[in-house]
Order: C-alpha cells, then structure tokens, then sequence
C-alpha cells in the first residue's frame, strides 16, 4: 500500500533535491509505477468493465466525492493529485473522469525525476518488490501506453488538458439518430491529443536513451513502444481532413480545423512553446514520413539483434510479434495505395519465419516476394491482414480472406498453438470481406460451421468436464457474424437473397429467445440489412415488403424492445427500396391503381415528418432522406416529376435540412428527363436559375459545386434543340477551369457531343477535332484525368461522319492513327470509323471498310475480344457495299456474308446474322448490273426462309428485304419482271397473314413493283400481267393514302407502255390525272406523262398548256418539279 501523504511530504515537483537518497528514489520508482500502470487498472473508464474486483468503474467516478482526502490505492488518491497536479489540470471533477490522469501524473513525475538526477542513481533499475519490471523503458512504455489508451478505446472519453478546453477533444453526437452506425463506426475525436502527448513521451524516452546510455538504452520493449506511437500517427494521417463522425460534430478551435496534419502540428507546436523543445520534422505529419520512420526502426532494431544473436545483447534485441503488427497495422490502416501489397509482404516473412526456412538463403532468394521478418505471426496479424483484405473489397479477396482463414485454421490444427487461434474478431472479419464481395454463399458457410461446432460444444458440455474447459477457445457466433452474413445477402446478386435473409433473422430470434445462443439475438442493424435486401431485390414486392418491416421495427420498439429502435438510416433503406425500382412504371397505364414508386416514397417521406414530435422515437429526416425522394422523381420519368422535384427542393430549407449539391443534381436530372418529352425551352431557363442559385450558396460557403453539376447543366445544353448548345457546353467547360473544378475526359467527351449533334452546322466537327487535340495536350503534360478514351474519339469521329466534309474519311483516318498509338481501340471506336468511310466516302470506299474489318477480326484471333467485330460492324460493312456500284462489289459482300454465317455456326454468338446484313448484300446485288443479280438475290431470300425455319428467328426476311429483291427484279433487263415481283408480293402476303406484320407489303413495295412492271418488255402475256399487277398496287396506293408524284408517274408509264391507244386508256389517263389534280401530285415530268398517254385528254384538259394550271395541284411535289 502506497501512502501518498509520506510521498508527498518527501517530494514537491517545485523543489530541487540536493541530496539523493535511497529512500527518495525508491519513492520516485513506486510512485512512478503507481501513476503509469497500477492507476489506469483501477480507475480508467475504459477499464471498468475489465479492472476486476475494483470499486471505481466509470459511472462511480462520476459519482464520486470531490473533495475527500484518499490515503490509499482503493481511495481516490486525492492528496497525492495535489502534489504532483500538472498546470495542465486545474479542474479536479475533469480530471475524475479522463483515461489520462495517472499517465499524465507520472510524465510530471518523470520530469521532476530526470531535472533532479535521480536517473543515474537507479531510478529504472530492477525493483525487487515489483517482479515484472524487466525493462529499464518500462515506465516510459507504461506512460505511452496509458496515453494511447483512447485509441484503443474509441477515444471518446480520452485524454483532456484543462487550460486548453478548446482542444477538448469532446463530440457531441446523438448516438440514437445513427443506432445503425454505431456498431461498426469508431468516434475517435480525442485520438489527436493522445498521440501528441505519447509522441512527447516517446521523445522523452530516447532523449533519456543519449543522455544516459549506462541506465537505460533502446530495447524490445521501447522499439515497440516506438513502433506503435508511429502506427497510431500514420492511422490518423492517413483518414480524410477531420474526424467528424456520422452527425458528430467535433468541438475545435480555430487553429484545429482541416486535416488531422493540421491538427497534430497546431497541438504539438504548442507543446514545443510550452518545453522550449525544436519543432518535429514536416515527415512526422505524413503517412509516407510515418511508414519510412517505422521501417528505419524496424530494421535498424532487426540489424543490432542479428549483430547479437550469439552474444549477451540477444535477449535485449529480441524481436517481438507486435513490431511487426505496428507496423501491419499501420500499412493497412493508412488509406494509401500499395499498402495491402507490402503488408501481404511483411507477412510472408513472418509466415516464412514460422516454417524455420528464414535464413540468408531465404533472404537473397525471396526478395520482392517477402520482406524477412525475425517472428512468427499471431492471431493479431493474421487478423491485421484479414482486415486489410475487407478494406479493398472484391470477389479476389474475398477468396483470398476465405484462403487464408483455412491457412490459419489449418495451421493452428497442426501446432496447437493458442496464439495463432482464430477468434471471433478473425471469423468477423472474413465474414466481413465476404459480405464486401457479395459471397453470400461462402459467408453463410462458415457461419454454418460455427453454429455446429457451438452446437457441439453445447451437448458436450452438459456432460463432460473437458467440453467445459473448451467454452475459452470455442467461438460463439454473436450477432456481428449474423449481421455480416446478412449483409452478405444484402449484396449478393442472388435473386432469393432477401428471402435467405429473413430466413437468417428469424433464426437469430429463435436462437435468442430460447436461450441457446443469446449472443445471436437481433438487433436494428439486423432488421436494417434485410430490409436492404429487400430494398436491393429491384422489385415492387421488396419495396413493400421493406416496409412492412419498417412497421414491425417501430411496433416492437413500441412495445418495449429498445433494440430494434429504427433510426433516420432505417427509414433511408426502405426509401432506396423505391427509388431502385422507381422508373420500372413509364410506360404503364396511367391510372394505375398502386402509386407509383415516386409517389409511395413521397408518402413515407412525410410521415418521417410526422415522427418529429414523436419523442419516443425522435426520428428527423436528414438531407439524404430528401435527396432519395428526389432522386425517385428524376427517375420517374412522369410528367410533372421535375416540378414534384422542385417542390421538395423549396421545402428542405424551412424544416431545417437544406439541400446539398446532390439534391440540386436531384432535380437537374428531372429537369433533364423532363426536357427529353417536352421541348418547352422554359426548362433550360430554370435550370439556369437553379445553376445560379448554387453559385450563390457556394460564394456564401453554404455548398460545393462538383464537376458532376456541371456535366449535367452541360449535357442539357448538348441534347437541346438550341443551335448555340455546343458553345453553352464549352463556355461551363471554360467556367470549371476558371473555378478550380477538377475537368475530366467526361467533361470534354459532353462538349464534343454536342458538336457532333450539331455537326451539320459549319465548324462544328472542327470544334470537335480542337477538343480532342485539347486533351491530347492536357495529358501529355500528366494531365491523365483529361486523357481521351475510346468514347472520346469515337465522338469526333461521329461528328465526322455527319458533317458531310469532303475530307471527312481522311481526317477520321488520322484521329484512328492517334487513337491506336494512345489507347487500344474497341470495336465502338471502329465501328464508328467505318460509319465515317460509309457515310462520306463515295465509291469506291469498300476496300477500305473491308480493310478495317479484316484489321478486327485480325485483332479478335489474337485475343483482343474488345475490338472483335460485331454484328453492327457486318452491318456497317454490306451497307458500305450496298451503297457502291463498284464491280464485283456484289460479290464480296456475299462473300462477307457467309463468313458470318460460318462464325455464328463455329459459335460466334456476336456476329448472329440478320435482315439487315441479307438486305444490304440483296441491295448490292440489285445495284451491281449483273446478269445474275435477280438470281442471286431471289437465293438469299430463300436462304433466308431456310436459315429462319432452322431456327435463327433474326434471319425471318422483312418487308426491307423483300423490296430488295423488287428492287433488284426492277433493275434487271431481263423480261418476266411482272411475274417475279408478283411471286415476292403473294409470300410478302403470306407472312404478314401469318401473323408476322413486318413482311407486310408498303408504300416502297406497291411503288417499286409499278416501277418494275414498267419496264416489263416480255410477250404480250407479260406485259398484260405487268399491267394488272401494276393497277393493283396502284390502287392500293391510292387506299392507303401513301402517294407520292413517283408513284402517278410511273403508272402513267405503265399506261403507256401497255395499254392501246384508245377510249380505254384516253379514260383511264384522264381519271389518273384528276386524281393527281385532287392530292396535288402534278408535277412537270407527271404533266408530260399524262401528255404522253392522252395528248386528247390532255389537250381538251389543258387547251393553254401549263400556263394557267391552279397552284393547288402540284402543292405536294418537290420545289423543282413545281409547274
């Protein structure tokens, strides 16, 4: 027992010790133990839950008298914190609840100590009445220790400095809004102040190590020590700009805003005017400086215990597992790129080490694959590099967690070696990594295997002492687990997911209620993630069903089960359960009789509202709340929706929730949507003043304006009918840069869209080729967010392709050339190219789209099967050969063809044939003035039927294709073209009284067939056929009211050709004249033809020739044809 008032009448901190006795170093000694270890056992806060046997837990501190006079360790050592009480304490009720107290007395201590040289007279030395003290650094270690405490736990009730309240440290957070976050979100406000004040003790520690070599010096436990206040600095380092927590709201002056590097230095700065001691090195407020720091340590530590393996030093040097899990823990921790990987290294060495294969051999051989560690790996490092895995989420490492879990497991079978057993925190984290990845399945097992061992367990232990003994190494599955594994449910692509789900939570009820696993029992965050999954199913039953289950939580709530107290995050889930599928509804009638999925989330919004005065559940919406309801609306796709969405908008601010930058972008997407149905250019205009609202509340500090902002006013611009759309889009690109917002190859990719859309206007595609070069450059200079991409090229290319410049092709020859030298282009970026040869490049241009095409498939046998050639690009290749006249043309695109045919039966699924590549090849055939073009194309068509009857429903010819083979029947100089056409139109008929509609005869069949028969020049019979057939179609022309002045032409040709002359044809001529006068199709060459048939009928009609024809009956002809 330690009397403080004898200590206190030996030592005062303000008085120098002339003369050092025994008596008075032995006090110093205990006292020191007493403040750097035995005080945090017994009266930390943290520790009132572990301090067995002690009186003082967290709540009796608080409870506890202010100002009785303790004498003793089980009494609050009251007198003793009077004597040695720092400046920085002068509250004593804040001193009775903070974790750093007794390491704050022994640093004042310490201090005294060392200024009165009690350190060369055995201050560190072994202390017989004390067994554990070993190392000489022990009270320093104890010291930093006890600081670092509120990194440990959570540090919300950590360290606090008096005189400096505004570096308090304290949050203030409402822990029953966030119920959902507070499980698995760590509040570490005070973690700043902790690792200032053990870095300043550590400091003091190897200032005490050059001072005085003979007494104390580095050893495994300082390094250590050192190690682990580096880890903590690089943890802090390396998170984002403060530590608010969800809704947290961190206390701080002005000088402790923005990064925690800003923080640490302000904190430690202070300390530095405080002591008169230099200012630290810019590296200590680096995660980078930090890693490099701990690696010098590190091996400078590993150097001087292979220098003295053989020798005395050995033990003092030995390395410890926990070097290496500071330093795990930091890599993984840290937030930075790579650090996984070198932490995986770190860990193959200590893996290495546990083989007893680590010898130089080992060392010169593995180099790159393993660092070399001096220790075998330990639960906490197994359990490091797990965490590390679930971090980085993905199905790789989600296998890679599950690996290494057996590894373990398999490892500790093997050895029996209790440290390297997995535990519940290396269960929780694969299950953790797994739910990252999706792995329901895989989660869900080892869950499984769990609950058997527990179950096990559970009948051995009612009848055997061993089994009993075993409840210290048998894991039970808590409620982590299960809520990992839902979780898992929750983002695996599994269709069953959510029913797996309650399937899950119903058993964790089950397992609770009847007392068989109460560390199962469900809780909010339970319910929260099967509500998720229900939410994520993308059906309307899982949105009902999500909130079915929102009433159950706040039924059970009410009813006394404070656990499942939903929270504004609960309510947020079964929200997103109706934006996922909000938009699935378009095209439905309108008077449905359920609401639409706007409209329910809309309706759950506002009875959150009604939750306000509810102080019970004290529910209140936050900004994401709205911003789901908005985002439900501009996925709607209604009518109205963007001004539902402004409405929402216009209310944020008067219930105290004003709306962020996404809120804002909320609505611009309904703005958007609603432009797409309605042209009315009002709506740009009110984008615009919502664009310039935002403005104003960013100049005032209120908001933050992202690039994603701008591309949406951009694209707004871009896919308007405005002609100025593209100098809109570049004047926002141009606004960015001046705003310091980070443009992106999106930005640029909109603004040359939108010259594409307006390519036809002069300059445009050259705007589009300025953008793209503009981006070359930007990235050329390591500008790589400006990079172009396939989509970048692809776009001016397409600009190309519309302008109609007679270099077109050219120039997109050359964007293909820079393109192949910056990225590799895909099938899009080609397919895109060859729409430029086909569009502009005349005759002649087949070799070339052949020769880009054979470039694809080239590229395909290789294995680049992103720029394989598709279906489109067949397409875009016979469109090109149907388009020329060039010789043999024909030909090669049948050719092209059946190469398709044969890819799609060797299993080419993409290059499926279909109408579209039958009917261009027909076409090219019909235009090549080949001998055997009605022959070969009448082939295809009947390949077709073949090829569709075997079972490709793509190949079935539509009516495109059938008027082809008209088309190329009306080309032939062959005789019989009457009879051939009237085959085509009775199966054309066929089809569509079969049921298939798009073989249907039209307006181009009935003209082309009259076309054809026109020019019939066979015997009497065929020109009598000619003449019926074209009759018919005629008057089917003229019912379906689908006329053109081509269409009396060519009859009056029909007229003339077949018919005598006579009353029958003056009659005939004359009655198709009227007709033509009545739909205004008289035109200058019909005129002529109707001369040509009847020149009685066309002179009694017109005795003054052209001159005085009404106005009326050409009103429908071209501007050229007009009389």
């Amino acid at each position: 027992t330690i009397n403080s008032s004898s200590i206190s009448s030996e030592l005062k901190p303000d008085d120098n010790v002339t003369t050092v006795s025994d008596a008075i170093v032995n006090e110093a000694r205990v006292a020191l133990h007493y403040w750097s270890r035995r005080w945090y056992m017994h009266f930390h806060p943290g520790f009132g839950r572990a301090a067995k046997g002690s009186s003082l837990t967290f709540q009796a501190l608080q409870k506890s008298p202010r100002n009785s006079s303790a004498s003793s360790v089980n009494d609050e050592p009251i007198s003793y914190k009077k004597e040695f009480s720092s400046s920085a304490h002068s509250s004593f009720a804040k001193q009775n609840v903070t974790g750093d107290h007794g390491a704050r007395q022994a640093e004042h201590l310490l201090d005294w100590s060392i200024s009165n040289s009690l350190v060369p007279h055995g201050l560190f030395n072994h202390s017989p009445d004390i067994s554990d003290v070993i190392s000489p650094n022990y009270t320093c270690v104890n010291i930093i220790e006890t600081y670092l405490l509120p990194c440990a736990y959570g540090g919300i009730i950590g360290g606090i400095r008096q005189s400096d309240d505004n570096y308090s440290g304290l949050i203030s957070y409402d822990n029953g809004q966030y119920a959902t976050l507070t499980k698995h979100f760590a509040i570490n406000a005070s973690y700043n102040r902790a690792i200032v004040d053990a870095t300043r003790v550590m400091m003091k520690m190897k200032n005490l190590h050059t001072r005085f070599p003979e007494y104390i010096s580095s050893d495994s436990l300082s390094i250590k020590a050192e190690l682990n206040v580096w880890s903590k600095r690089a943890y802090v380092l390396g998170r984002d700009d403060d530590v608010h927590g969800c809704g947290g709201v961190l206390i701080s002056d002005r000088n402790q805003t923005g990064t925690s590097a800003n923080m640490l230095r302000s904190l430690e700065l202070e300390d530095v005017s405080l002591n008169g001691t230099k200012p630290f090195d810019e590296s200590f407020y680096t995660v980078s400086g930090c890693l490099e720091k701990m690696e010098e340590i590190l091996s400078n530590a590993e150097d001087e215990y292979t220098k003295n393996m053989f020798g005395p030093e050995k033990e003092r040097y030995k390395p410890h597992v926990d070097w290496y899990n500071h330093i795990l823990g930091a890599l993984i921790r840290s937030n930075t790129e790579g650090t996984l990987s070198k932490a995986k290294m770190i860990f193959r060495g200590m893996e290495e080490f546990q083989n007893n294969s680590h010898d130089e051999n080992s060392r010169s051989n593995n180099q790159g694959a393993i660092r070399p560690c001096w220790s075998s790996p330990d639960t906490v490092s197994y359990n490091t590099i797990l965490f590390g895995l679930s971090q980085n989420p993905g199905i790789v490492q989600g296998k890679e967690a599950g690996e290494l879990l057996q590894k373990m497991k398999e490892n500790y079978g093997r050895s029996n070696n209790p440290s390297i057993r997995p535990d519940d925190v290396t269960y929780g984290v694969v299950m953790n990594a797994l739910a990252q990845a999706g792995m329901a399945r895989e989660a869900e097992s080892i869950l499984e295997s769990l609950e058997e061992e527990y179950n096990d367990f559970l009948e051995r232990s009612q009848s055997s002492d061993i089994a009993r003994n075993d409840a210290n190494i048998i894991v039970t599955p808590n409620n982590t687990m299960y809520n990992s594994v839902l979780n898992a449910f929750a983002r695996s692509s599994d269709p069953n997911s959510a029913c797996k789900a309650e399937a899950l939570f119903s058993r964790m009820k089950t397992l609770s209620s009847t007392g068989k696993n109460p560390a199962a029992e469900p809780d909010i965050v339970s319910l929260s993630t099967v509500i998720s999954c229900h939410s994520r199913s993308g059906t309307r039953e899982g949105a009902e069903r999500a909130e079915e289950l929102l009433v159950t939580a706040v039924d059970l709530y009410s009813k006394g089960n404070a656990k499942m107290k939903p929270d504004i995050i609960v309510f947020n889930n079964v929200l997103s359960g109706w934006a996922n599928i909000s938009g699935s509804y378009d095209n439905e009638d309108e008077a449905l009789d359920d609401a639409i999925p706007a409209e329910r989330a809309e309706t759950l919004l506002k009875r959150i509202d009604s939750f306000k005065n509810n102080q019970s559940l004290d529910i209140n919406p936050i900004v994401q709340t709205y911003n789901i309801v908005l985002d439900c609306w501009a996925k709607s796709r209604r009518k109205g929706a963007a001004e539902k969405a402004l409405n929402i908008l216009r209310v944020m601010p008067s219930v105290g929730t004003p709306p962020d930058d996404c809120s804002y972008n909320s609505v611009l997407d309904a703005i958007a949507s609603e432009m797409s149905r309605d042209a009315d250019p009002s709506w740009i205009e009110r984008a615009e003043e919502l664009f310039e609202e935002m403005k104003r509340l960013r100049s005032a500090g209120k908001l933050t304006i992202k690039n994603i902002t701008f591309h949406i006013i951009m694209n707004l611009y871009a896919k308007s009918s405005r002609i100025d759309g593209a100098r809109k889009a570049e004047d926002l690109l141009r606004g960015m840069e001046s705003d310091g917002v980070c443009v992106s190859d999106m930005t640029y990719n909109i603004c040359i869209d939108a010259c594409a859309r307006r390519a036809f206007h002069r300059g445009n595609s050259k705007k589009a080729e300025h953008f793209l070069e503009e981006m070359i450059s930007l990235s050329e200079k390591g500008n790589l967010h400006c990079s172009p991409k396939n989509h970048s090229f692809s776009s001016v290319i397409n600009a190309l392709a519309k302008s109609g410049d007679s270099d077109a092709v050219e120039r997109a020859e050359k964007i293909m050339e820079k393109a192949e030298e910056m990225i590799s282009p895909n099938s899009i970026l080609y397919n895109s190219y060859l729409d430029c040869i086909v569009k502009n490049g005349g005759n002649g241009q087949t070799h070339k789209a052949e020769s880009v095409l054979r470039k694809m498939i080239s590229m395909r046998q290789s294995g680049r099967h992103d720029a394989q050639p598709t279906a489109f690009t067949y397409s875009i290749v016979l469109s090109c050969f149907a388009r020329d006249k060039e010789k043999g043309a024909a030909e090669r695109a049948e050719k092209i063809l059946f190469e398709m045919e044969r890819l799609h039966e060797l299993g080419c699924s993409e290059v499926a044939t279909d109408t579209r590549h039958y009917s261009s090849v027909i076409t090219a055939w019909a235009k090549s003035g080949s001998p055997d073009a009605v022959q070969r194309s009448m082939a295809l068509l009947d390949r077709m039927e073949q090829n569709y009857r075997n079972g490709n429903l793509h190949a079935k010819p539509n009516s495109y294709c059938y008027n082809s083979c008209i088309h190329a029947i009306a080309k032939s100089p062959n005789a019989g073209k009457a009879k051939r056409c009237q085959e085509i139109l009775n199966r054309m008929i066929a089809a569509r009284d079969l049921g298939f509609h798009d073989a249907a005869p039209s307006q181009v069949t009935h003209s082309t067939i009259i076309n054809a028969c026109a020019f019939d020049y066979g015997g009497d019979d065929d020109r009598k056929l000619a003449f019926g057939l074209a009759k018919s179609c005629f008057q089917a022309l003229l019912e379906s009211n689908e006329l053109t002045d081509s269409s009396f032409l060519n009859f009056f040709h029909n007229i003339v050709r077949h018919l005598k002359h006579g009353a029958v044809r003056d009659q005939l001529s004359e009655a198709v004249f009227h007709e033509g006068c009545k739909r205004g199709f008289i035109g200058k060459r019909v005129l002529k033809s109707f001369q040509k048939a009847s020149p009685e009928a066309y002179a009694r009609l017109l005795p003054s020739g052209e001159n005085f024809i009404p106005k009326e009956w050409s009103q429908n002809v071209s501007a050229r044809e007009k009389l």
